[in-house]
């Protein structure tokens, strides 16, 4: 095993890591410096180039402003103007000294300070001569404004136009630099970028060489190895593992791999003789190498180990059950030939009661029929009945309707006596009036004699026919107290029909209930007789089988004395 100071990949590869840094760190530090310089020209020229050309031009531009505000204090003839302009003129003039000094902060080179020494020469008593000016001219009095004119233009004139030029030297003089700082900075930029480009050059080739180098030199005994382990995850263990003179952690690796093989070979030759033992009947076995097994190979021997107590444990308790099964077996043989003779009994005693029961069920299906005829016979008189109670309800309603129509005869002859007595009435008084009349009234008197003759036997036969129609009334009453009798005498009979009918059909549907009952008995009967039969028969078959057992239990322990076992404890 290898110790950990002399693994040499690490090493490898932080020195080419290394290598590739540093060459990436000079071409950073390179391309910083380059970038610090450049920053600080860049700051440089705008300090005092680029920020001072726009003082100048500030400058330049109150400078003018100033002048402006000075013609035209002296121009004008409004005092508000002029004050206005007056004002403003001072203001310019003090921004003028401000961006001045700003200017002279940026002086830096001899051309820029020649040219601001030359502004300052030239600028000498113009403030001086300006402000006498506009103290002159900045009034509506003609001749002083005339007078600051005139003086403006002789003596102020050349002393501005002098400042002003020399305001522009000193902005070309900047803008001179700024552009020489420019072309500096763009040959710089050049530079830098080939200075980079070069060392990123430098370092993808130099890594690319390195990283080669480190590839093969591991890439080589790796891909051996991986050969190897595909033949070792086969089941190969003693095949040789490949070579590998560098003492770095691939070696480790294939060492480790070799001693990995060596312990498998061990632990799989032992546990395979362990098993080889086992299933040759030898149980009373150990391990002979037991500090192999580490880690996960440790639970192979515990499973072994708890295989062979557990086959050991069986086989004694199937020792011990063969020899019980062989006692217990010889007493069943003899319980069930008991049993096989008691089912033979039973079945002879159910063949007898199934055919009591069949008599049984026989008789009470026979019953079940008379009392099937007699309910039917029943609904027939009861329907019979009840046509008889119809027709003799439809005779009360006849002799009802009979004494109806005899009560309105009897109306009808009230009426006739009524029209008789008026009639025998009319004949009295017409025989009067005849009487009277004498012979002239003898014809009538006749026809009235006539009429009262006639209306006496209508009346008579009028009578009569009362007495016979009452004597009818009081018939048809008594025939229709009769009948009426009749009528409910004839109800209770059909209830009593009726009653027999129902009663008759509540022990038919009994005694159907009664014959299925008895054969679903009759069943039960012929199923207990099938499992008496079934009984008998297995109770013979167990007796053949305990026997067969009993001999079976003998050769199980015969065959359990075959094999080695471990003391119990």
């Amino acid at each position: 095993m290898k110790k950990g100071h002399d693994l040499k990949i690490r090493e490898k590869l932080s020195k080419s890591y290394m290598q590739v840094i540093f060459i990436a760190s000079i071409s950073a530090i390179v391309g910083i410096g380059a970038l610090l310089i450049m920053t600080k020209m860049y700051n440089h020229a705008l300090t005092n180039y680029g920020f001072s050309q726009g003082d100048i031009g500030k400058a330049m531009t109150v400078f003018a402003d100033a002048r402006s505000d000075l013609r035209g204090a002296v121009g004008y003839d409004e005092e508000s103007i002029i004050k206005d302009l007056k004002e403003d003129y001072y203001v310019k003039q003090d921004s003028f000294n401000t961006y001045l000094a700003e200017v002279e902060k940026s002086m830096v080179t001899k051309a820029g300070r020649d040219a601001y020494n030359q502004i300052l020469a030239d600028l000498d008593g113009y403030w001086e001569l300006s402000d006498e000016l506009i103290e002159i001219g900045a009034t509506t009095d003609e001749a002083g404004s005339k007078e600051a004119q005139d003086r403006a233009v002789k003596e102020l004139k050349p002393m501005y136009e002098a400042v002003y030029n020399d305001l522009k030297d000193l902005m070309d003089v900047n803008v001179q630099k700024g552009d020489q700082t420019e072309a500096i900075l763009a040959v710089m930029e050049i530079i830098v970028v080939i200075i980079i480009i070069a060392v990123i050059i430098l370092s993808v080739l130099s890594g690319r060489r390195l990283g080669n180098q480190i590839a093969d030199g591991i890439a080589k005994p790796l891909r051996q190895m991986s050969e190897r382990l595909k033949t070792f995850a086969e089941g190969d263990l003693d095949s040789e593992f490949p070579e590998y003179d560098a003492k770095d952690e691939v070696a480790e690796m294939i060492e480790m791999a070799r001693e990995m093989a060596d312990n498998l070979n061990v632990i799989i030759s032992d546990s395979g003789r362990l098993l080889n033992e086992m299933a040759d009947g030898n149980f009373a076995i150990a391990t002979d190498h037991e500090e192999r097994y580490t880690g996960k190979f440790n639970d192979l021997l515990i499973g072994i180990r708890n295989m062979n107590r557990k086959i050991n444990d069986s086989l004694h308790q199937v020792e011990e059950t063969a020899e019980q099964v062989s006692m217990g077996s010889g007493n069943m043989a003899e319980a069930a030939q008991s049993l096989a003779e008691g089912a033979t009994e039973q079945a002879g005693a159910v063949e007898e009661l199934q055919a009591t029961i069949a008599d049984i069920t026989a008789n009470v299906e026979h019953t079940a029929a008379d009392l099937q005829k007699s309910h039917a016979d029943a609904r027939k008189y009861a329907d019979d009945a009840d046509r008889s109670r119809d027709q003799m309800h439809a005779m009360v309603e006849a002799m009802q309707r009979i004494s109806e129509s005899s009560m309105k005869i009897e109306n009808i002859i009230s009426e006739l006596e009524d029209i008789a007595s008026q009639t025998n009435l009319l004949s009295l008084n017409a025989s009067i009036e005849a009487a009277r009349a004498g012979e002239a009234g003898k014809g009538f008197a006749v026809v009235a004699d006539q009429i009262r003759k006639l209306a006496e036997q209508s009346a008579a036969s009028a009578v009569s026919t009362r007495e016979l129609i009452e004597g009818s009334i009081h018939d048809v009453e008594d025939g229709n107290k009769a009948v009426a009798l009749v009528s409910e005498t004839l109800d209770e009979v059909i209830k009593g029909i009726n009653a027999i009918a129902d009663t008759s059909k509540s022990l038919s549907e009994n005694s159907q209930s009664q014959a299925t009952a008895m054969e679903q008995a009759e069943q039960g009967v012929n199923q207990i007789s099938e499992v008496v039969q079934s009984n008998s028969a297995m109770a013979q078959e167990t007796s053949a089988t305990s026997e067969e057992l009993s001999a079976q239990a003998e050769t199980l322990d015969n065959l359990v004395k075959q094999f080695k076992l471990r003391e119990q404890k």
